[in-house]
């Protein structure tokens, strides 16, 4: 198995080495897998706002108005579903979402926006995560809420080197910083500073970083 396909290093996506797996189906399996992500990302680049030589994509994977998205060298797995929301319930907007070089997305990761959405470079999302700048509008009891104009509390950012967990939700006008750590299952509704672990629901910080003392250590009360 020739682990570079069309000029991309296969190594830097995480998949296992071809020495690593014993089983020949296994082999076979990761080599169609990545060569479905090779065909699949070279038909989809243009019509990216930018999306860099050397990134892959995996299918299946459901976006919505790609124009609007400039990505570096970036991986994402399967199953995703990406929107940059340009109109919606009567309402129009001029979304821009954004992530940067070095960046692993999961599988099944959900990210949408209408305003500004930037994740840094060199971040890690695992699976299932739930990333957005907008909620549904409910306050109309006569319409359901999928009818109801979303609300657009403010944008969302994501630092370098920070790794979100499974399953967690990032909701709307909420910056978190650079090399932070949010835990499994969290939903985050404030601000994460720089170097800071958070967990929980609602999210709280449990651990930063000391550069006095180079070290994490708990926060009090955590």
């Amino acid at each position: 198995m020739d682990w570079k396909m069309n000029g991309v290093d296969m190594k830097l996506y995480g998949q296992a080495r071809p020495s690593t797996l014993k089983s020949e189906f296994l082999k076979q399996y990761w080599k169609d897998q990545c060569q479905d992500a090779v065909k699949f990302t070279n038909l989809a680049r243009d019509d990216f706002g930018q999306l860099a030589e050397g990134s892959l994509i995996f299918p299946p994977f459901r976006c919505e108005n790609p124009a609007a998205m400039f990505f570096g060298r970036v991986a994402i797995y399967a199953n995703g579903w990406m929107g940059a929301v340009e109109k919606y319930a009567g309402a129009e907007f001029n979304p821009r979402l954004e992530i940067g070089d070095g960046t692993r997305i999961g599988r099944g990761v959900h990210l949408f926006c209408c305003l500004h959405m930037v994740i840094g470079r060199n971040v890690l999302i695992a699976d299932n995560v739930y990333i957005s700048d907008n909620l549904h509008g409910y306050e109309n009891i006569d319409l359901p809420p999928s009818k109801q104009p979303l609300i657009t509390p403010g944008p969302v950012s994501i630092g370098d080197e920070t790794w979100i967990g499974e399953r967690v939700c990032v909701l709307p006008n909420v910056a978190i910083g650079k090399h932070c750590v949010i835990g499994a299952a969290a939903v985050v509704k404030k601000d994460i500073p720089d170097y800071c672990v958070a967990a929980g629901v609602p999210a709280k910080i449990i651990k930063r970083y000391d550069f006095d003392g180079q070290a994490w250590v708990w926060v009090s009360g955590a």
